[in-house]
């Protein structure tokens, strides 16, 4: 989902163990947030129960009509579905403001009841397993308008700039069935859809995949699209416009990939000339993650009056064709095109995971520019619109079976993107970080769901070490790791032979907030000479002598912009001395 970090706090160089800084950057606030009461309708939504988890849903043809006068929409659904268990009861979901007016089974009208959005069908017979079935549903009348879409969805009715409709759907937190009946939870994609559309005279749709047809007919206009790679349920969609087309093609290791794009007509010049970075942004994360998914279906934009989503294969784009100096790109662009790997192939299946999508797309904007700017360019772009909106104020996973993500927190997405740079810093291998990232990808992209611990098992895996005190600091506790140190210099007296006196710099220095027997390495640099050492530090003090620093004025650490907090504290000299006391 997008968005855009544009708060740009003033950065304070300290002459302390921290070369970049925020205001706000590794704070713990005091006060810690509070998720929402729970409620039984919470778990019927994300609770996974038998009578959703008892089926597989292959397909979804849509056969929908769309009235932008009156602001309805409806048609018929027809759901073909897998059996997994022996379901006497079936569930699926539409919410209630939009009437059911029939629902059959295998071609006969069968009784439901309602509850919420969910719809309880009683089916003749027990289903049997491994069989394939279809329910299809007519239903109707006028969906949840979308207040603040991307961020609060629903339905988009608005109009151009010469009066023409324009109408599209975003619903990530709200779910599909705010417009047309399914299985609406994340666990399940379906193995493809196609959606047949009728639209007023004049107008477009534009959805997902690829177009097969398109007719005009007693005043209509009718397309059909279909997608056949599993799909995200949040992710299928339409729009409806009168738009400006045109097309590209680029190369990929695995053959031609089709661009299209669907514009606003005063803005095609616009769109023509800023939309020639998508090539740069597909071919830097197909050589950081792995292949473009959706190669025999392509790649679409299509501008919308809201900022931006990423619709598999057909992203909503509203940037107003405006650059990020320190990105070097269009910050809907780099993000939402990330999500087509991060989010679109490899998919949460309960929002509590949802930084595995936020916080890895939100990591790619960082590579972007890194490949783009370099470097230290990516480190400035971190630090202006990634770490100064960090809250912690709750841990970055959140509960689970309540489908609940509040889009304000957007910690997912930042504090998500800077503990993924933080483990590249650890591990101090870009080709073991980026084999990482690959494998998840590849053992992930579109077969199954993720959850924290798969990505965390890959991690373990490449690099042979236990990373669970890692994440559960950084994870599922909300306080950031805060690095206590002292640093001085010890008197090491004359040289015999010279009778010149040697001081050697010394950091003693420990972690709090963080769980015990957690360890991370620090690096520290000297700033006046070239001379660095990494350390390896605990949760109880321990002293490292810096004996190749004798002649460094000022000491810095930190200079890759690991997410942490730095203390000087000189109350941690007087702890290690006292350990060491005890310890003789």
């Amino acid at each position: 989902m997008k968005n855009i970090l544009l708060i740009i706090l003033p950065s304070l160089l300290l002459n302390s163990c921290a070369m970049f800084s925020y205001h706000y950057f590794g704070e713990t606030p005091k006060k810690e947030g509070h998720y929402p009461h729970f409620t039984k309708k919470n778990y019927l939504i994300g609770h996974l129960d038998e009578d959703r988890a008892g089926y597989h849903v292959a397909f979804y043809d849509l056969n929908l009509s769309l009235d932008p006068d009156n602001k309805t929409l409806g048609g018929e659904v027809t759901m073909y579905f897998r059996a997994v268990k022996k379901l006497k009861t079936i569930r699926f979901d539409l919410y209630k403001n939009l009437d059911i007016y029939s629902l059959k089974f295998s071609g006969k009208e069968i009784k439901f009841v309602r509850k919420e959005r969910a719809v309880y069908a009683s089916l003749p017979d027990s289903l049997i397993i491994d069989n394939y079935y279809s329910i299809i549903v007519k239903y109707g009348g006028s969906p949840v308008k979308a207040k603040k879409p991307p961020w609060i969805g629903g339905v988009v009715w608005k109009k151009d700039k010469n009066g023409n409709p324009w109408i599209g759907v975003t619903c990530e937190t709200e779910g599909a069935s705010i417009w047309f009946p399914c299985k609406d939870h994340l666990s399940d994609e379906p193995d493809s859809v196609r959606l047949h559309m009728t639209v007023p005279a004049g107008l477009q749709v534009v959805s997902n995949g690829i177009m097969e047809s398109h007719k005009s007919e007693g005043g209509k206009e009718i397309f059909t699209w279909s997608t056949h790679y599993p799909i995200n349920i949040y992710d299928i969609t339409f729009y409806a416009g009168k738009f400006a087309h045109f097309s590209d093609t680029m190369r990929t290791s695995q053959g031609i990939l089709n661009l299209d794009y669907y514009v606003m007509p005063e803005n095609l010049e616009k769109a023509r000339e800023n939309f020639r970075q998508v090539k740069d942004v597909i071919n830097i994360y197909s050589k950081s993650f792995g292949s473009y998914p959706w190669i025999k279906e392509g790649y679409k934009l299509v501008e919308s009056p809201f900022e931006g989503m990423e619709h598999q294969t057909a992203i909503a784009y509203g940037s107003g064709y405006t650059n990020l100096r320190w990105l070097g790109g269009d910050y809907i662009i780099v993000h939402e095109t990330a999500h087509e790997w991060w989010g679109n192939a490899v998919s949460v299946s309960d929002f509590s995971d949802i930084w595995l999508q936020e916080g890895f797309a939100s990591y790619s904007e960082m590579l972007f520019a890194e490949s783009k700017k370099g470097y230290d360019s990516s480190l400035y772009y971190a630090e202006r619109f990634l770490t100064g909106t960090i809250r912690n104020k709750l841990p970055v996973v959140g509960p689970r079976d309540v489908s609940y993500w509040d889009y304000r927190d957007i910690d997912v997405y930042t504090k998500g993107a800077m503990i993924l740079h933080t483990i590249r810093n650890i591990i101090n291998d870009s080709t073991m970080f980026f084999d990482i990232l690959q494998t998840y990808y590849q053992e992930h992209a579109a077969k199954s769901h993720v959850t924290t611990a798969d990505f965390i098992e890959v991690v373990e895996r490449k690099t042979g070490k236990d990373w669970h005190k890692f994440f559960d600091a950084y994870l599922y506790g909300r306080k950031v790791p805060s690095l206590h140190w002292f640093y001085g210099s010890y008197d090491m007296g004359p040289d015999q032979d010279s009778g010149i006196k040697t001081n050697i710099p010394f950091v003693v220095a420990k972690w709090i907030n963080v769980p015990e027997g957690f360890s991370m390495p620090v690096t520290l640099d000297c700033v006046n000479t070239n001379a660095s050492l990494t350390i390896d530090v605990t949760t109880k003090p321990d002293v490292f002598f810096l004996k190749d620093m004798t002649s460094c004025n000022s000491l810095t650490c930190n200079k890759r912009l690991s997410y942490y907090d730095v203390v000087k504290d000189d109350s941690i000299l007087r702890e290690f001395e006292n350990l060491e006391s005890r310890n003789k």
